[in-house]
């Protein structure tokens, strides 16, 4: 007999997509005895069942005598979500914040990650502050100044000690934003999520889905850094009015109105609030609103503005500005980097192929894939020349190779990245 977690029977039934139902189907099992298992703690199966779990699931057979770490649900997700969203679509994200928290947990575990210096704010404190305030904080903790652009923000958050993971699109998921809409898929309506894991809920972990936009992918990190700094100790689901507080946030973050107020041009339109998004970093839709909350425009002006921004048609895209708007393809969307950094440096090369072969990993090929495949990849300064083999003399006529150069990455923010 073997002793299996309960949990991790249920996670991975949630990451496959499986109802209850398809698994009592599939496995010959009573509807009671499958409900007993994913309740328990620990069950014992025999070997027989677990090889079965392990071929429906897709998962090793290991996965299911491990002990979970993080245990997320779908409250404790920090995002709003859609009210289109299935309770089953919730707990698939919640399971793999929870796998994803594990992953780090085991990183960790073999060389320590980033400190976490994310400032939190309890309710009492941002009753007395301002949400202003609060990204001031979180900037002046980046070591970014009032005055300063974040240059990549998705590589500031994780310096923080906060893991971003882009989920790869997966055929069927979701459409691309600039493609055309007759006959799209099925479509996820929510851009990312964030949410504490680890054993004692001490680890940030934000999680967005991939996205062609850039313009929407430093927002949505902006966005979940801000319901971390501002909604950690929520009791609760995340409600509008915390949405409406992490978008505030999230502009504040990356324009604050006291610095761009004094840019603004006399006359302000969706043409000359161009050179701001590019400087900045925020598409046109979101400066407005930040310009509005702000109180730097009047709301009826920015009415306007955003009526203009949806009826302008951009002839290189044939969509509305709300949709492609001017300098759409300036910027390539922001990569995360650390969890393919850590994964290099504690197996010594981030291949999926390999890590899925390690006798010791619980984690299949596609969950790995799905953890990895949009990570960046080292930095040409960072990356080490393949060592010639051991057999092979080095001759007077081929010179030694220079060393390699290792950027440390806290001294990485302001040069050039691949």
């Amino acid at each position: 007999m073997i002793e299996v977690f309960g949990t991790r029977v249920r996670q991975a039934r949630l990451l496959r997509r499986m109802t209850a139902r398809l698994v009592v189907e599939s496995t010959g099992w009573s509807t009671a005895r499958q409900s007993q298992i994913e309740k328990a703690a620990t069950v014992r199966l025999a070997a027989a069942d677990v090889e079965v779990m392990a071929e429906l699931f897709r998962f090793p057979a290991a996965f299911f005598t491990s002990e979970p770490q993080s245990r997320v649900t779908a409250a404790e997700l920090l995002f709003r979500a859609p009210k289109s969203m299935t309770v089953g679509e919730k707990d698939f994200l919640a399971t793999f914040a929870s796998l994803a928290g594990d992953f780090l947990a085991e990183l960790d575990a073999r060389s320590k990650l980033p400190a976490v210096k994310i400032p939190t704010v309890s309710v009492e404190q941002l009753a007395h502050s301002s949400i202003a305030v609060a990204a001031a904080r979180l900037r002046a903790t980046m070591g970014v100044e009032p005055d300063e652009p974040l240059d990549d923000l998705t590589y500031e958050a994780e310096r923080l000690g906060a893991p971003v993971i882009v989920r790869r699109r997966m055929p069927g998921e979701w459409s691309s934003e600039f493609a055309a809409t007759g006959g799209r898929s099925r479509d996820e309506r929510h851009l990312g999520y964030s949410a504490w894991v680890g054993r004692m809920r001490d680890r940030p972990l934000v999680v967005l889905r991939e996205s062609d936009s850039w313009e929407r992918t430093r927002f949505t990190v902006a966005h979940e850094l801000g319901h971390l700094v501002l909604h950690s100790q929520v009791d609760c689901s995340v409600n509008s009015v915390h949405e409406q507080e992490a978008n505030r946030f999230a502009t504040e973050l990356l324009a604050p109105a006291a610095v761009i107020a004094g840019e603004l041009p006399r006359v302000v339109s969706l043409l000359n609030l161009q050179p701001i998004k590019a400087r900045w970093g925020l598409s046109l839709g979101s400066l407005i609103m930040h310009l509005r909350d702000s109180g730097l425009i009047a709301p009826t002006k920015a009415k306007m503005l955003t009526s203009q921004l949806y009826s302008r048609i951009n002839q290189s895209t044939g969509h509305t500005w709300g949709m492609t708007e001017p300098g759409w393809q300036d910027r390539a969307p922001e990569r995360p980097r650390l969890l393919r950094k850590w994964v290099e440096r504690c197996y010594g090369g981030a291949s999926v192929q390999m890590l899925a072969a390690r006798e010791s990993m619980i984690y299949p090929a596609d969950v790995l894939d799905w953890l990895l495949a949009t990570q960046r990849p080292a930095p040409a300064a960072e990356r080490k020349p393949v060592a010639a083999s051991a057999g092979t003399a080095r001759t007077a006529s081929v010179p030694a190779a220079a060393p390699s150069r290792v950027v440390r990455l806290d001294d990485f923010r302001r040069r050039g990245r691949t």
